[in-house]
């Protein structure tokens, strides 16, 4: 098992100082030749490529090979702002949303839990598909106590901060958030949204936010395609404690 796993990982080591060596868009060298290069298997070799294909390092074009991906974008999660509020830096890239559906619905006993209100509360329910750059990332479903938006028009969210419109218009600034991330397998409704396949990996997130006033205004539930998004934390180890410290949570 130990001669199985130091092969594997000359074999990642190898294929990631090829993709460090090119562009984004160049294939690297035919399956055959890597694997007379480094004398394994072919069977290992291609069950690494599809481990760095899953962590989107590569990409797999049928009948063409196997290319370097663009860089996966790194949503950078840090501490608050001077003033109370949570400050969350732009992810790289042009963001912007597609509106898939909205309404005014009851908060019910799930959401209404969540946003600790009664089942009966109006909440404004949106859905959109996000893109970076033209290109499907993410989707989510976002619910806001419709009480603070009421005129909210969903338009509005199709490009820009939903927490920046909701400080300047609503004066809701946006200050603490519990969010909960974790590996899922996407369903037929999420992958045909991402351009992914049924079953491929997504990063899940539930999120709650609180506002200046200690309320919980925002739930939402969002699956970002893994292979082109990641979180990249910052750590305070100034506890006393000597644990380290998530010092915010990501938007």
């Amino acid at each position: 098992m130990t001669a199985s796993l130091r092969k594997r990982d000359r074999i990642r080591e190898h294929l990631i100082a090829l993709i460090e060596s090119r562009a984004v868009g160049q294939a690297i060298p035919a399956e055959r030749q890597i694997a007379a290069e480094l004398s394994v298997s072919r069977p290992t070799l291609r069950s690494v490529v599809d481990e760095l294909i899953a962590d989107g390092w590569l990409i797999r074009e049928h009948g063409r090979g196997v290319f370097v991906a663009a860089p996966k974008i790194a949503q950078r999660v840090l501490g608050g702002s001077a003033d109370g509020g949570a400050t969350y830096p732009p992810a790289p890239g042009t963001w912007t949303s597609r509106i898939l559906n909205h309404s005014v619905v009851p908060a019910g006993q799930a959401i209404g839990s969540r946003l600790r209100t009664d089942a009966a509360t109006p909440i404004l329910r949106i859905a959109r598909q996000r893109l970076v750059d033209a290109t499907p990332i993410a989707v989510e479903t976002i619910h806001l106590l419709h009480a603070l938006v009421p005129d909210l028009d969903p338009a509005d969210l199709e490009s820009g901060s939903l927490y920046a419109l909701l400080r300047s218009r609503y004066g809701v600034v946006p200050t603490e958030a519990e969010q909960r991330n974790e590996a899922a397998a996407a369903d037929s409704m999420q992958a045909a949204l991402l351009g992914i396949g049924e079953g491929a990996p997504v990063l899940t997130l539930e999120r709650v936010t609180t506002d200046q006033e200690g309320r919980a205004f925002e739930f939402t539930r969002a699956a970002y395609r893994s292979d082109r998004y990641c979180l990249v934390s910052r750590l305070t180890l100034t506890d006393t404690s000597g644990s380290p410290r998530l010092v915010q949570t990501q938007p």
